[in-house]
Order: C-alpha cells, then sequence, then structure tokens
C-alpha cells in the first residue's frame, strides 16, 4: 500500500508517497489489452479451442489489471508482466508464421486494428509492469492542483484506444491470411458484408477500398501470369455475391456435387487440372471463401515457386535426396529437414518433389508437402481448404539408408504391419499433393493404388482420387462421370456434351520392359486402383528382388532348389516362410526362380510369391484384377526330405503319390517377372508347370503386356 503524507507550499499541495512508478499503467493497459481480447472471442467461435484460449489469456490479464490497480506490490509487476507477455507473445506469431498446433491460428494473419491495438496496449503493460518490478518501491513527491490530475491522462489514452478496437474486435473476425513463404494471394476474411450491390457499387466509387468477390467468375492465375493476388485488407468494406450462398455438407460421395441453398447448382470435385487454364476450386459444396482462396493461392504459389527444381541437380545440391522409388515411374525428393520445421504448405520450400522418370526424362511435375506428426483429422489441416484437399499418409512403407546415407524405400510392411527388411517410419506425418503438371484426378490429388496412401475419410469420400475412370494413363484418367469417344489419346479431357463411351482400347498399352517405368494400361476390366497397385507389385521386385540374384546367396538365407532345373528353370524355395505372415514383400519372397543360361549359370528372373496353404484358392487378395492371375500345383509329388525337399514326379489318377513320395498342401502362388515375358509380368510357366488355376478360369497370357518382347 501506498502512504501519502501532505505538505502545503504557498497554493500548491505537495504530497508524498510511496509507489511503483509505473504500476497505475501497466494495470490500466493490462485491462485495456484483456478487454480488447475478450471482444474478439465470440468471433471465433467456429474454433472452440481458440475462443477458451482467448477467454483464458483475457481472464489472466484483467485479473492481473485488477490486482495491480488495488493490490500493488511486485507479485501483482510480474502477474501482469508474464499474461501480456503470453498475449503479445501469441499476437507476433500468429503474424509472422501462424500456430499450426492451434485450430483457427495454422495460417499466418495479417495485422488488423482491434489486434494490433490489444498487442499494443499488452506491450505497454508489459514493459511498465517489467520496469515497476525491476525499479521497486519509491518515495515519489507529487503536485496537487485544482485541474485535472496529469495522472490520469494515460488511463484517457488508454480507454480511448481501447474502447474503439473492443467495437471493431467484437463485430470483426480475423483475416486467415497466406501460408508463411507463399509468394501469391491472401484469403478473405469469414467475416462478410452481404450488403445490396448498390451500397457496394457507391462504395467502390466514392474509394472506399470496396472488393466484391463473385463465385461465378474466375480470376486470371494462369500459370505463367507472373501476377501476385493481392492481399485483402479486411478493415476496408468489402462484400461477396450473394450467389456464392452457404453449401451444404458434402455428400459422402467421391464426386462432390450439391445444390446450394438459393437452387444453385454447385459444382463438382475433383476436377481435371490443367495448369494452363485459370485456376479454378470455386463453387464446391461445403468450401468457404476463405477454404477456396486458400487452396486457389497454394496452387498459384506452387506454380510460381516450384519449377527452380526443374533439373533434380538442383534439388540435390538444396539438400533434397531420392527415395529411391524411380521404378514407380514417379520419383520423390525429400529434404527432411523440411517436415518438422513448423512451415506448413510453404511453395518456397516444399518437403518433396516429385519427377516424373518416362522416357528415361526426369520431369517436375508436382509437390508433395508433409507436415509435421499429427492426426490426418487434425483441425489444422481439414480446415485449410476444406473438402478440396484430402490429406493421406504412408504408413506401410519399409526404410533402410542408402549408399548415400539418405533414407530409402526399400520394401512394404507384411499382413501384420512388420518390415522384414528396414524399419516402419514416417507414416503419421500427413501430406497432399499440388501437381503442377496436368492431373485429371485433380490439382490435389494423390498417386494409385500403393501410392494413394491412407485418409482419415472413407474411400467413397476422398476427394484426392477418381473413384471410377473410363480410362486410365498413369493420373491421366478421365474423372468419374466422364466419357470421351473412342480413339481419344489417353490423358484428354472429355469435351463438354461428349457422350460417346471410352473402351479400354482406347488406351495404348505398353509392352512389358523392366528397364522402363511400369505401364499396365490397357486391360480392360481392370480398375486404375488395380492397375497401379499391380504396377507397384512389379517396380518394387524390379529394384528389390536382384539382391538374390546370386542363388549361393539364397541358399546362405535358407533357400533349396526342388531340382528341376532339366525344365530350363528352376526354382529354389525357403519353406519356412510359407505359412508365415509376410506376403508378396521381395526382401521375403516364398521361391525364387532362375533360368537356366548356355554358360551353366543361372540368373534370377522371377519371385514365385506363395500364401499360405490354408488360404483357397478362390480367396486370394485382389490386387491387380484381370492382370493378376494366381494358380497353384495340386499334383506335383516330393521326396520325404525334412530340409530340402526336390520334386520326384506327378500325382497318380486318383491325385495320390507313389510310395515313398508325398504332396504338399496346394499353396496359391504367382510369379513376378523382372525380365521380359511373353505373357506378361505375372504370367505362369507354360506346360505342366503352368499349374492349375480356379474353377471356371483359363490359364491367362497377356498378350497386351508380352508380345514382341520374346521374338
Amino acid at each position: 500500500m501506498a502512504s501519502a503524507i501532505p505538505r502545503r507550499t504557498g497554493d500548491i499541495e505537495q504530497v508524498e508517497q510511496l509507489r511503483l512508478p509505473g504500476m497505475a499503467i501497466a494495470a490500466a493497459a493490462s485491462l485495456g489489452a484483456g478487454a480488447v481480447l475478450a471482444s474478439t472471442a465470440g468471433v471465433h467461435a467456429d474454433h472452440p479451442a481458440l475462443a477458451r484460449i482467448f477467454i483464458v489469456v483475457a481472464a489472466a490479464q484483467l485479473a492481473a489489471g485488477v490486482l495491480g490497480l488495488f493490490r500493488p506490490s511486485r507479485i501483482a509487476c510480474w502477474a501482469i508482466a508474464v499474461a501480456n507477455a503470453v498475449a503479445v507473445g501469441g499476437w507476433l506469431l500468429t503474424r509472422i508464421r501462424g500456430i499450426g498446433w492451434i485450430d483457427g491460428l495454422h495460417v499466418r494473419e495479417s495485422p488488423q486494428f482491434a489486434d494490433t491495438a490489444g498487442a499494443s496496449l499488452g506491450a505497454v503493460a508489459f514493459g511498465a509492469a517489467a520496469a515497476a518490478a525491476l525499479i521497486g518501491w519509491q518515495h515519489l513527491t507529487t503536485r496537487r492542483t485544482t485541474g485535472v490530475a496529469l495522472s490520469a491522462l494515460p488511463a484517457l489514452a488508454i480507454v480511448a484506444l481501447a474502447v474503439p478496437a473492443m467495437l471493431v474486435g467484437g463485430t470483426h473476425v480475423q483475416s486467415q491470411g497466406t501460408p508463411a513463404g507463399s509468394t501469391a494471394g491472401a484469403a478473405a476474411s469469414a467475416n462478410h458484408d452481404h450488403g445490396d450491390a448498390a451500397a457496394t457499387a457507391a462504395a467502390a466509387a466514392a474509394g472506399g477500398g470496396t472488393h466484391v468477390h463473385d463465385a461465378g467468375a474466375t480470376a486470371d492465375t494462369s500459370a505463367g501470369s507472373g501476377d501476385t493476388a493481392t492481399t485483402v485488407d479486411e478493415s476496408q468494406p468489402h462484400v461477396h455475391d450473394a450467389s456464392a450462398a452457404a453449401a451444404p455438407a458434402a455428400t459422402a460421395d467421391s464426386t462432390i456435387s450439391a445444390t446450394a441453398t438459393d437452387g444453385t447448382a454447385l459444382r463438382s470435385w475433383p476436377r481435371p487440372w490443367d495448369p494452363s487454364q485459370p485456376i479454378d476450386v470455386s463453387g464446391v459444396a461445403g468450401v468457404t471463401q476463405d477454404e477456396e482462396a486458400r487452396a486457389a493461392a497454394l496452387i498459384k504459389g506452387t506454380l510460381a515457386d516450384l519449377p527452380k527444381y526443374t533439373d533434380p541437380t538442383t534439388a540435390v545440391a538444396d539438400g533434397y535426396s531420392s527415395i529411391g522409388d524411380a521404378a514407380t515411374g514417379s520419383e520423390h525428393y525429400i529434404k527432411s529437414s523440411l517436415i518438422q520445421d513448423g512451415d506448413m504448405l510453404d511453395p518456397a520450400a516444399p518437403e518433396s518433389l516429385v519427377y516424373d522418370v518416362s522416357g528415361g526424362q526426369h520431369t517436375l511435375v508436382g509437390a508433395m508437402y508433409i507436415v509435421s506428426s499429427r492426426p490426418l483429422d487434425d483441425p489444422s489441416l481439414t480446415s485449410y481448404a476444406g473438402a478440396l484437399m484430402t490429406w493421406h499418409e504412408h504408413n506401410n512403407l519399409c526404410w533402410g539408408i542408402g549408399a548415400d546415407g539418405k533414407p530409402k524405400v526399400v520394401g512394404l510392411t507384411d499382413a501384420n504391419g512388420n518390415c522384414s527388411r528396414g524399419v516402419k517410419a514416417g507414416g503419421d506425418t500427413p501430406m497432399v499433393h499440388v501437381w503442377i503438371s496436368p492431373r485429371a484426378c485433380g490439382v490435389f490429388s494423390a498417386l494409385e493404388g500403393v501410392g494413394e496412401g491412407n485418409a482419415a475419410v472413407p474411400e467413397a469420400q476422398r476427394t484426392d482420387t477418381c473413384a471410377a475412370v473410363t480410362t486410365h494413363d498413369h493420373g491421366a484418367a478421365t474423372p468419374a462421370g466422364s466419357t470421351v469417344p473412342a480413339g481419344t489419346a489417353p490423358g484428354t479431357t472429355a469435351p463438354a456434351g461428349t457422350t460417346a463411351t471410352a473402351t479400354a482400347a482406347a488406351v495404348p498399352s505398353l509392352a512389358y520392359d523392366p528397364d522402363k517405368p511400369i505401364d499396365l494400361s490397357g486391360v480392360a476390366g481392370v480398375t486404375p486402383k488395380q492397375q497401379a497397385a499391380a504396377e507397384n507389385l512389379v517396380a518394387i521386385n524390379v529394384v528389390r528382388l536382384p539382391q538374390w540374384s546370386d542363388y549361393k546367396t539364397a541358399e546362405a538365407a535358407g533357400f533349396h532348389s526342388i531340382g528341376d532345373a532339366a525344365t530350363g528353370y528352376e526354382h529354389f524355395i525357403n519353406w519356412d516362410w510359407i505359412n508365415d505372415k509376410v506376403w508378396l514383400d521381395p526382401d521375403h519372397p516364398e521361391s525364387l526362380v532362375f533360368q537356366r543360361q548356355a554358360d551353366g549359370s543361372k540368373k534370377l528372373v522371377s519371385a514365385m510369391y506363395l500364401l499360405p496353404d490354408t488360404v483357397a484358392l478362390t480367396d486370394v487378395p485382389d490386387i491387380g484384377g484381370a492382370l493378376m492371375q494366381w494358380h497353384i500345383h495340386d499334383n506335383l509329388c516330393f521326396t520325404t526330405d525334412l530340409v530340402a525337399p526336390q520334386v520326384a514326379g506327378l500325382t497318380r489318377a486318383d491325385g495320390s503319390c507313389t510310395a515313398g513320395l508325398r504332396k504338399f498342401p496346394a499353396s496359391p502362388m504367382i510369379h513376378v517377372w523382372i525380365v521380359p515375358n511373353a505373357c506378361g509380368p505375372f504370367a505362369a510357366l507354360e506346360g505342366i508347370s503352368a499349374g492349375q488355376v480356379a474353377p471356371g478360369q483359363t490359364q491367362h497370357c497377356d498378350h497386351v503386356h508380352g508380345d514382341g518382347l520374346l521374338g
């Protein structure tokens, strides 16, 4: 408590008091800052966690201010200093880069009047309180006059700043701006004036800075324009065209379409993406103006910034390294240090680059943005672009260290989620693509098959895949519902009004060549997902299976020849691996196939994967659809050697073996060839070695991907 001793000198009464210099100003400023912050909490009701944070911090500022006014002490000083330091520090962080773990603050915001005034008062409170605490109690002499006390002026100034800020802050939502590091576009605020058009026009004519968003118009944001979207100043009046009425929730269909409340037809999503055309993410059900603006800004920023990595050597020089997946046709380069750096969706520093490696050339086709560890349904992700983006993760990859000391994908996990080689890592880091090349499944589409990863929503609700297509050409597929005339070049977008139905023959097929990116298109009835899964299976075998090229290495790992070299192909089987829980893993194959060479050597040509003998041929997994035909061998008789049984004959008419031989339970199996084969990459051997297929099937030869290779 301050003590006062009055003294009179002439007409002026002097009062000597014991004070904490600056305490009153600190307390008043803290009260003002807390009041401003509390006034803005209500407009963040769509982010409950953020609103609660605002309320807690504001309550701390108000309580510390009251304590400082009525119970001045050094403890009160430090309470004011701490409460306001937290508030000001949070404000600064949201204006510099955003706070990724708080829903509603994950994107950098532009300073506005209300928040800037509140932060300024907080800074004054912090400075004055810290100074008072450090200086301590002082004996001060002041003059008491009949005029206005000068000591009231700081309080009046605080009130003059706080009251207008409270009025503005209570009726205005903070702008969610462009992500940190983005070179394009700021997002509009959720606080929109839907006034009449006449008032808008009048304000514009008066130079009031009004801007109009028309959902029916598309901005000229084509690639290469060189323009940068103008940041919206949310302190100026602006309206959004009433035609962009609030959209209903997205349907459970993978192609989002609906009708607005005013009867306006909303447009489908995903849409074919062509970077040479204006960016158009408008009119999608359930997508807000802010989400739409952020999505467009991210696309434009990626188109502008990503081409600096057109040459992979430039990327490598900047710290990126390949994960070793070029055999799939798409090669990812990752800069691991960017994943945990706190930046999110920064076109200037993408965590991963995607190159197409067709034709022996590396062509930069997109970015793969990866965020730090968090759930796929974290609000910082789902609220960024809403239904326009489906974030996914890859939790089935096994990683090792390559010769360059960098992480490499070395395989996939087994049925139990375990790695037979390498370690499972990085599965909890969500990611999303942004393509700078044409993409018929959309600008944010995932790869297909194994490459599409896992999402938080059911398959039917994913907006980063094409649920159904009529043609397919490695991502340039025709979206669901589109039809193209027969003979149309693959990847061509169906023109409006086209009704002719496409056929599988419309997609040019390529013979299987393991020395080139795997392309198994052109088979009728095979979905894009089945094709992609089959291609990935072949590609990972082309990359990983050669570790067994020396049959002595295989023998050392437990493989034994079954003694069939006289057929021209010799099978080595690891009998202990047949009934385990590892399937279709080139690091853990049940059987290896070697072809005898003219000089007597053995050349590894294929894996022969066997499922457990408890799996019926009718219950094999549907991975590649019509591309993959499983078979069994139920007519072979083996020796009774417990370690290395060998084929010694065929079964009798009744299916039994002669004395001294035994028949093993039939295990479904399939080959994956890493050399050209006349009947494609999954072909069985011919003749007796072809085995038996499921009832009702005939032995399949995939001429589409085999003809002309063995001539």
